[in-house]
């Protein structure tokens, strides 16, 4: 047999069935045809062979899309290297700015992270907002402040924190603040956990980058509640000192009125005498409703400075009572109040200042009888215990508001006009009692059901285990009046309305009086003459009384008289420094004609 050279055909490509995956996959295949021939020239076969040629058709294919690439960057390689150069400059830039960008990431989160915790130390809430004013961010005192909830969404809603009252108006302002990118403020209230609306102070300003572009809003609220309510007191307070300062002229005007026509009248000598003493009944009333308004405003003036001192000593309060109801009883009387009194049958004593005392229970009494319409009832009880006196003064009045509850106690505080409007006032009883009963140890306090309702005021005190047994009594105004001698007076005083007018009274009063206006005018006549009683006024031009007195004292006409000073300054401290200068007694303008009386019977005695 002969073998010919093999014949290889065209590459074939023929898919064949892959058993893994059930699908088919491409082959390249290379056939090749070899004939056999016989001895004699026959041909006997063909040997045909065929052979998997994929890998190296695929290395083909690589071969030449590597070449086709290869022609196509030496192609574009020379149009581009000038291209290539002029963007390497911003590839550059490109990369430098990547690689800020990554270092402000990382540094706004560390910055984030800082003004998180900076926030969150502060005591006032704090908050961020997006350009549309969307709030994306709170600090930690916001949920301490309000109590809200941490989770997500729950309260994107900010203005339910907000006062209903105070929500539109909120509102309004912070969407205007968003629309012109003007920074925000607002004062409102903000629902606090414990459910109570405090005042606080919004502002928030606007954050823009380095073109102005809006970035954000960083905003506080600050609680003012504390600072409001105190500006409320303060207006409140200046309220009240007008209508105090409005009432003071009203009250000092009533009793000048009839001091004024009872002048006029008396000015008239065909006055009978039932018609003079007519009118020396109204002057001295309205004298004792203006000297009470004067001790008012000087015990007011002494409880603001701290000034009040007291003179205390055991006391039986029942004693307390019934001095305090002696003074008020006419009051009672001219209304038809009906009146009761319980006091305990064993002796209640307290440690304290029997006429500070007695002005106590007379204001609670005098203010019941003030504010009850006409016949009604108030009832004054005192009970007691082992460690405290309680006493109360109960009406069926007119009653209090919760307001005025609150403030009973406060200066130049006053309810509705009284029943009738009548009796007058400066809304400094409830003040001085509160004040009085506290130097004391205690405590006052009132209750009302409301208007019509009828008020209690309850005083309590520590109580005193004491024998009162042997005790002094409580100190009377005077003395019986005693027969004496014709007594010499120099008296002293500028004013002369003043001067003449007590000068009048001490000669009806059975006395020879020589009168002066200053210290020069005193002296001449303490040259030339002696005299049992110097009256002097502090308030002197000049030479004051004190120095006066001094003068006065190394005259041989004077040196034994007794001093007694008549003069407007009347607290505590006035008293002690007339005493220091020698003054015997120490007499508070207006006088009245019974403590005048009782200094003339004294001196005549001490003489």
């Amino acid at each position: 047999m002969i073998f010919k050279t093999p014949h290889t055909m065209a590459l074939q490509r023929y898919d064949i069935l892959d058993r893994v995956s059930g699908g088919f996959v491409f082959r390249y295949w290379s056939p090749v045809n070899a004939p056999v021939i016989a001895p004699d020239g026959r041909l006997l076969y063909i040997v045909h062979r065929v052979e998997n040629v994929t890998d190296y058709v695929k290395s083909l294919e690589a071969n030449e899309a590597l070449r086709d690439l290869s022609r196509l960057l030496e192609a574009r390689l020379s149009r581009s290297e000038a291209e290539v150069l002029r963007n390497s400059a911003a590839l550059n830039a490109t990369t430098h700015a990547l690689q800020r960008l990554t270092e402000d990431a990382r540094s706004w989160r560390v910055g984030e992270e800082k003004f998180r915790l900076v926030t969150d130390a502060l005591p006032q809430i704090v908050w961020t907002a997006l350009e549309d004013g969307h709030v994306n961010y709170r600090n930690q005192h916001f949920y301490e402040f309000t109590g809200a909830s941490r989770i997500p969404g729950k309260n994107d809603d900010w203005v339910q924190f907000v006062h209903p009252d105070d929500r539109a108006s909120v509102k309004e302002v912070w969407s205007r603040s968003v629309a012109t990118g003007e920074p925000y403020e607002a004062v409102f209230r903000v629902r606090h956990q414990s459910g109570e609306y405090r005042w606080t102070l919004a502002r928030a300003l606007p954050v823009r980058g380095e073109s102005s572009t809006m970035l954000t809003w960083v905003g506080t609220n600050t609680d003012i509640h504390e600072k409001v309510l105190a500006e409320q007191q303060l207006r409140d307070a200046h309220r009240r000192k007008d209508e105090f300062l409005a009432m003071l002229a009203h009250e000092l005007r009533n009793p000048l009125a009839p001091i004024r026509a009872g002048a006029e009248l008396l000015s008239q000598l065909s006055l009978d005498k039932e018609r003079v003493s007519r009118v020396g009944v109204i002057i001295r009333r309205q004298v004792v409703h203006m000297t009470g308004l004067i001790d008012d405003l000087l015990d007011v003036s002494r409880v603001t400075r701290g000034r009040i001192l007291l003179n205390k000593r055991n006391l039986d309060l029942k004693q307390v009572v019934r001095d305090s109801v002696e003074q008020v009883r006419p009051l009672f009387e001219a209304h038809g109040h009906r009146f009761t009194v319980e006091i305990p049958d064993e002796t209640v004593c307290v440690y304290g200042d029997h006429k500070r005392l007695v002005q106590v229970m007379s204001n609670l009494l005098n203010n019941a009888a003030k504010y009850t319409p006409d016949g009604g009832l108030i009832a004054l009880t005192v009970a007691a215990t082992s460690e405290e006196v309680v006493a109360g003064v109960k009406d069926n009045g007119i009653g209090m508001e919760p307001e005025l509850l609150r403030t009973a106690f406060d200066l130049f505080r006053q309810g509705s006009k009284s029943v009738g409007g009548a009796e007058g006032g400066l809304g400094l009883g409830l003040a001085l009692v509160k004040s009085m009963v506290e130097q004391h140890g205690g405590n006052v306090a009132a209750r009302s059901e409301g208007l019509g309702k009828g008020s209690l005021i309850t005083v309590r005190l520590p109580r005193m285990h004491c024998d009162l047994a042997g005790a002094p009594a409580h100190e009377e105004l005077g003395q019986p009046a005693v027969e004496r001698r014709r007594l010499r007076v120099l008296l002293v005083d500028d004013n002369v309305d003043v001067a003449e007018s007590m000068g009048l009274v001490l000669e009806i009063l059975g006395n020879e009086v020589v009168v002066a206006h200053d210290a020069a005018g005193a002296l001449t006549p303490a040259h030339q003459q002696t005299f049992d009683i110097c009256m002097l006024d502090i308030g002197l031009p000049g030479v004051d009384g004190f120095e006066l007195a001094h003068r006065l004292r190394i005259l041989p006409g004077c040196n034994g008289a007794i001093l007694v000073a008549h003069t407007g300054y009347g607290q505590d401290e006035d008293r002690r420094k007339s005493a220091e200068a020698g003054f015997a007694y120490h007499l508070v303008k207006p006088v009245s004609v019974h403590d005048l009386q009782n200094v003339l019977d004294h001196a005549a005695r001490d003489w």
